[in-house]
């Protein structure tokens, strides 16, 4: 049987790399990113351009059955200016491009920044959004976003607020929030396989000591994380007793928490 060819955005990132290897033993897959992705393995494509540009959004989005979008600018200091086309236009696009194409099925990396200035958990699905900076508000308009398309146009959409998704961790905060590349690809398969699924919020996390994020929601969905955060410390890991409220260890954002933002350019 052909398998589902799916989108699959920032591919050429951090996470994305990560990702890649899992994607493609499920899925045909289309690769997008601003930047070259690397040679290409069987089952891969890869189509290089802006998808805040809605034609290039359109052209990626076609003969898929649907769009995992992992591409975005990330930054404790970003500007809010620096955010439009990446954070803003290229979901708007994507949305639309689905919309137009009867693509059904969107998964939406978003992130803990969502939540960032909250006291570190626990923290449910319902936790206010309290966003760290302009990076995580970008991503409350992104989670909107798919909210709004969701209801109006039956896109199934997924949001996975994704912790932290190193290799390994270096310290007792993101131990609290950590996730594997297989975690988090079960979570991507939920929500491009799961009947029925309408619009609902889920939090990236595996097995986590401590943890900031119960997750009832993907356990509702049928998610098992496999992988635990305890087996995955870096060599120069530092426990939360060792982090100070300068690195950011009293809030769930950490550092983007702390970090002094730039004044937003208010253009009239």
């Amino acid at each position: 049987m052909t398998p589902k060819k799916i989108l699959f955005t920032g591919a050429a990132g951090r996470v994305g790399q990560l990702l890649r290897p899992l994607l493609r033993a499920r899925y045909a897959v289309r690769l997008c990113d601003l930047n070259d992705v690397g040679p290409l393995e069987p089952g891969e494509e890869f189509l290089q351009g802006n998808l805040a540009d809605p034609a290039f959004a359109r052209e990626a989005v076609a003969g898929t059955t649907g769009v995992v979008h992992l591409a975005g600018l990330v930054s404790p200091s970003v500007s809010f200016e620096d955010t439009l086309d990446p954070n803003y236009r290229a979901v708007l696009s994507l949305l639309e491009a689905c919309r137009a194409l009867s693509v059904k099925r969107f998964v939406f990396a978003s992130s803990h920044h969502i939540v960032g200035l909250h006291r570190p958990g626990p923290l449910t699905e319902q936790a206010t959004v309290l966003p760290d900076g302009f990076y995580g508000l970008s991503k409350a308009f992104g989670e909107a976003a798919c909210a709004l398309y969701a209801q109006r146009f039956g896109i199934g959409s997924l949001v996975i607020r994704i912790g932290n998704a190193d290799p390994q961790m270096s310290d007792g905060r993101r131990e609290r929030m950590w996730i594997s590349g297989r975690d988090l690809t079960q979570l991507i398969g939920i929500g491009l396989e799961h009947e029925p699924l309408d619009y609902e919020i889920v939090y990236g996390v595996s097995q986590c000591p401590d943890a900031i994020f119960p997750n009832e929601v993907a356990t509702r969905l049928g998610y098992r994380p496999e992988d635990r955060a305890a087996d995955h410390h870096a060599p120069n890991f530092r426990p939360m007793s060792a982090l100070t409220p300068a690195d950011g260890s009293d809030r769930v954002g950490g550092f983007f928490a702390v970090k002094e933002l730039p004044p937003p350019d208010i253009r009239t």
